[in-house]
């Protein structure tokens, strides 16, 4: 069996499940999945927590908030995880 890995230099984003407060819902903060050397990120967002939907669309929808305050758009990937999820975009990449 061969694989085969690369660095993609992607973007990838984290979407963390944070429960209800004493004075706030269930929500989802979406952010870049960076080192603390890159700063603060700028089109971090925190998102209420829809229960119409289910687990994995409230992420979904979370990150489609993010992204579309980012101005980025593209085909982008979403796999839940312990705690939230990941995003990776996925769409071509220009060399």
């Amino acid at each position: 069996m061969s694989v085969h890995v690369r660095e993609s230099g992607r973007v990838v984003i984290r979407a963390r499940f944070y429960g209800p407060t004493n004075t706030r819902g269930s929500r989802i903060r979406v952010s870049r999945f960076d080192p603390p050397a890159a700063g603060r990120d700028p089109h971090a967002v925190t998102v209420g927590w829809d229960y119409a939907l289910g687990i994995p669309e409230n992420y979904v929808e979370a990150v489609r908030e993010y992204v579309s305050r980012a101005g980025w758009n593209g085909e982008w990937a979403v796999s839940t995880c312990d705690g939230g999820a990941v995003a990776v975009y996925v769409g071509p990449v220009a060399e």
